[in-house]
């Protein structure tokens, strides 16, 4: 009877006995394993989705900046047609101007590694060199009243309505009391963004707005244009195929009216992510990327290559827009009587 009464407890004593200590350590180990691998998967998707969202916010922000530079520089010049009264002269581009609303100031212009000493002037002149990183670009058109926007208005690039400029005292076209929305758009870079500045305010009279950032972390804005060389040097030649260089804002700058033959614009923007956002596609600081030209001879060939130094994402939007006002081959052959 004793016997059998301390069996019944050595057996209740091995039913209520914990784990070994190597079978804790071996679940434990087996829990910690499962836990890192989670961990890591769930890291590593959390990277990547953060490089994808910083990917797919700079596409969209550099992709609409350069939707809006590109319209108005397409736009450059533009000017609603009110006569065909003037004989145009060989080299009288003026004359030319005149029979539209247009007729006064600079369709475009830009300063190459500089500032706009005043950028409210319809015809700037360039401040002194600042940023190699970036240029200075002004488009200035008519706001098309002939097809009014849906909304009514013509703004600038901040979205402000530009007011009525009067016709310039030199208009030579057909004589009717006219006035006309001009817009102005200077874009540039600076505080490490894209800023713009446009001539929308209440009345002609009143001071420009303050310049506001269209987009932020731009390491680069460089602004490139193509050039008509044979119709520069000889405005009568016939039709025909013309010899187009690149140059810059400095080579334009330096050469009476040779922004009038400008017939394309390269603009190129490099934009950075956050910092630390390419961790996840690089183990290093160091990576190569597709930078922005930094001179003429450079952008006329292929797309300079540089190395990053630290963990930031980088895009490049590079594109070339054309100048419509100016994309015949000779505005003057084609429009002489």
């Amino acid at each position: 009877m004793v016997k059998l009464i301390t069996l019944n407890r050595l057996q209740a004593a091995r039913q209520q006995a914990g784990r070994t200590l190597i079978e804790l350590m071996i679940s434990l180990a087996i829990g910690l394993a499962i836990t890192a691998a989670v961990s890591g998967a769930y890291l590593s998707t959390a990277s990547t989705a953060r490089v994808a969202g910083e990917m797919a916010g700079m596409s969209d922000t550099g992709q609409i900046a350069m939707l809006m530079i590109g319209d108005a520089i397409r736009q450059a010049g533009y000017g609603e047609i009110i006569g065909s009264d003037v004989s145009f002269g060989s080299a009288n581009v003026d004359a030319y101007r005149s029979q539209t609303l247009f007729a006064g100031g600079a369709h475009i212009a830009g300063c190459n590694s500089a500032q706009f000493a005043d950028d409210t002037s319809s015809t700037p002149v360039c401040g002194p060199v600042g940023d190699n990183n970036f240029d200075s670009l002004m488009v200035r058109f008519q706001g098309d009243t002939a097809v009014a926007p849906a909304q009514g208005r013509i703004d600038d690039c901040l979205g402000t309505q530009v007011p009525l400029e009067a016709l310039p005292a030199n208009h030579v076209g057909l004589l009717r009391a006219a006035s006309r929305p001009m817009v102005q758009n200077v874009y540039f870079g600076t505080n490490n963004g894209l800023s713009c500045r446009g001539n929308g305010r209440a009345a002609f009279g009143d001071a420009f707005g303050a310049a506001q950032q269209l987009v932020g972390n731009v390491e680069q804005f460089k602004v490139f244009y193509g050039f008509d060389d044979v119709r520069y040097t000889d405005p009568n030649t016939n039709a025909g195929a013309s010899i187009r260089s690149i140059r810059d804002a400095d080579f334009l700058n330096s050469r009476a009216g040779a922004w009038d033959y400008v017939v394309t614009v390269h603009v190129c923007m490099l934009v950075r992510s956050d910092p630390d956002a390419g961790r996840a596609i690089s183990t290093t600081s160091n990576y190569q990327y597709t930078s922005c030209p930094m001179s003429a001879a450079q952008a006329s060939g292929a797309m300079p290559i540089s190395t990053a130094t630290d963990a930031a994402v980088r895009r490049t939007y590079n594109q070339v827009f054309t100048v419509r006002s100016r994309s015949t081959a000779n505005p003057i052959q084609s429009f002489a009587p």
